[in-house]
Order: C-alpha cells, then sequence, then structure tokens
C-alpha cells in the first residue's frame, strides 16, 4: 500500500501546539509556586489550550474526513477489542483514528476545556479549585494512557503514528485518502491562535494578578474569600504580637514597682 494523506494540517497543528501548550501549563503548574506571579503563566496557557479546543470542536463538525468526530465514535466493544488486538500480531487496521485514541480524545477535549473554565472562574468560587484539581490528573492520565498507546502501538503494528502526525500521511488505498491538507484552514487556525494569544498576555497584568479579556476582568488566583481569610489571620497575628509586647511591658512595669516597694 502506498502513504496517503490522512490528516489536515489544522488537525496537525492543533495536535502539536495543544500537546505543547498543555504540557508547558502542566510544568509551570508542578515547579511553581501558586502564589507567584510564575503560576500565572499556568493559567494563561491554559486558557489558551482552552481555546484552541474550541476551534477543534468546530472543524470537528465542518472538517475533513478523518478530522471529523463522526468518523471515530467507537462503542466498549470496539475498544475492548482494539486494547485486546494490541497484544496480537494482527488487529484490524484503522486508517483514521482508532478506538484508543478516539476514547482519548473525546476524554481529553472536555477536560481540557474544564480547566480552562474552572480556572477562569476559580477566584469567583472556591468550590472550582477542587473540581479543578480532580480535572487536572484525570487529563493527566487521560494523555498518560494515550501516550502509552502510542508506543504499544508503534511496536506492535509496526506504524509510525506520531509521525503521521507530522506528514499527514499514513498506508492505505488511494481510495482512502483525503483530496486536500486544506492549507488555508490551517493558516486560519494560526491566525485565530495567535490573536487570542496575543489578548491573552496584552490583558495579562502580572503585578495585579489579573486578566482583562473580552471586556471582562477576571483575578487569577485564589478565591476572594481565600484572601480575605489571609488577611484576617495577618491582622489577627499582627494583633496577638502586639497584644503579646504590651502584656509583656505591663510584666515589666509591675516588676519594676515590685521592686521600688521593696
Amino acid at each position: 500500500m502506498n502513504r496517503i494523506l490522512v490528516w489536515d494540517l489544522p488537525t496537525r497543528l492543533f495536535h502539536w501546539l495543544f500537546t505543547g501548550t498543555v504540557v508547558a501549563a502542566l510544568g509551570v503548574a508542578l515547579i511553581a509556586d501558586e502564589e507567584s506571579s510564575v503560576f500565572q503563566l499556568h493559567m494563561l496557557l491554559g486558557l489558551i489550550a482552552g481555546f484552541m479546543v474550541l476551534l477543534r470542536l468546530v472543524w470537528g463538525l465542518v472538517g475533513s474526513r478523518y478530522a471529523r468526530f463522526g468518523s471515530f465514535v467507537f462503542g466498549p466493544k470496539a475498544l475492548l477489542d482494539y486494547l485486546l488486538g494490541t497484544f496480537r500480531p494482527t488487529g484490524e487496521p484503522h486508517i483514521g483514528h482508532n478506538p484508543g485514541s478516539a476514547y482519548a480524545i473525546y476524554a481529553m477535549l472536555p477536560l481540557s476545556l474544564g480547566l480552562a473554565l474552572s480556572g477562569l472562574m476559580m477566584s469567583s468560587w472556591e468550590a472550582l479549585e477542587e473540581l479543578h484539581e480532580v480535572m487536572a490528573y484525570a487529563l493527566l492520565v487521560a494523555a498518560g494512557a494515550h501516550s502509552v498507546g502510542i508506543v504499544l502501538h508503534t511496536i506492535r503494528r509496526r506504524e509510525n503514528i506520531a509521525r503521521s502526525m507530522i506528514d499527514g500521511k499514513k498506508s492505505g488505498e488511494a481510495a482512502q485518502a483525503i483530496r486536500s491538507s486544506h492549507a488555508i484552514a490551517g493558516v486560519v487556525f494560526m491566525i485565530l491562535t495567535a490573536g487570542w494569544t496575543a489578548a491573552v498576555f496584552s490583558g495579562h497584568d502580572e503585578q495585579t494578578g489579573r486578566l482583562t479579556l473580552l471586556g471582562q476582568t477576571f483575578r487569577l488566583g485564589e478565591s476572594e474569600r481565600e484572601r480575605s481569610g489571609e488577611h484576617e489571620d495577618d491582622h489577627e497575628r499582627r494583633g496577638k504580637r502586639r497584644g503579646d509586647r504590651e502584656h509583656r511591658g505591663h510584666d515589666d512595669h509591675d516588676e519594676d514597682h515590685d521592686e521600688d516597694g521593696d
């Protein structure tokens, strides 16, 4: 069989840009303190990833044959058969997404979008912080399973599917190929993503930790309640230290008075 064009340019651009953005966002979250200004970069990257997911959802409806979500809808049995087939020398070939990658995509896209939204609104609703953390771990599990699946598929099926996401080609029949790489749509995707990225970073104020986007201002970081609680705790600690100093002063004064009386 010949190598035929399967993945259009928008799909490939999304795949690598989304992967890089998510990895960078998770990396910042792991190494940066939540109270540091560097941690704000984690949130900005999350918003960029969320925007790319929105574009991918649109392309999943109007894109080329294998980019459309309808082309990789598999039931649980198909997934089980695919997973079992991974450990066999032969298995059913898939020109587009296989059941394993399909389920990973259907998990990662909504999780990434949920992370972006919950991260943006977390400062207003403290309860979203726990949900955000749960979704982050779920995304790690889905991405990890997807990565392991790619390695196993490449080894067992001798098909370099990572390479296919670079040149867009896989082994198949000529009739199975898509007609165009949709280069113009790829350029539009890049322009929209670059414009959104510029808007996110230009609307970010590192000093105040606020983001002005689409006419709205958001606080990047902990909730107002948490900050109020910290301020109250600081006030209580300062009051306690002041009271201790005054108490020690009174004790010293009493001791001096006792000595004078003697």
